[in-house]
């Protein structure tokens, strides 16, 4: 029996401070925005955030009010240490370096490079940090 990923949700600092990064980096993605959800979840008392996809659901989520003020450590156990996005073509990756930008994130690694020796030949990436700390690759890999 083979399962297929389906979705994630991540907790964020704070989801209406980060929700409108997350509405222009999921239209980048390629995702419908308008068919997101957004809605508080009673039984446990959070605030969600998905956007929906045939690919993948993915949703931001507000912390519990115990840790409202621990800030996003990628190396903490438990963290999700990056996520990462396959693109069509380098071609592709450079356009979206060139769209995130104007998103007031963090590049790492200054742009999109290859990573032929850390990664794999033929491997190439964008590494960026958004606004809430989470991180996010989105990478091309001609095997």
């Amino acid at each position: 029996m083979k399962f297929r990923f389906d979705h994630l949700q991540i907790t964020v600092p704070d989801v209406e401070k980060v929700e409108p990064f997350y509405d222009q980096l999921f239209t980048l993605l390629g995702f419908d925005v308008s068919q997101k959800y957004k809605g508080y979840l009673e039984h446990s008392d959070m605030l969600v955030v998905e956007y929906l996809d045939e690919a993948l659901d993915f949703g931001i989520c507000s912390p519990k009010a115990e840790f409202a003020d621990v800030s996003v450590n990628s190396r903490k156990p438990g963290a999700v240490q990056h996520l990462a996005f396959e693109a069509e073509s380098r071609r592709a990756v450079d356009e979206f370096f060139e769209e995130i930008q104007s998103l007031k994130v963090k590049i790492l690694h200054d742009r999109p490079k290859e990573y032929n020796e850390r990664i794999a030949p033929g491997y190439y990436a964008l590494f960026f940090e958004a606004p809430d700390g989470i991180r996010f690759e989105i990478f091309h890999y001609s095997k």
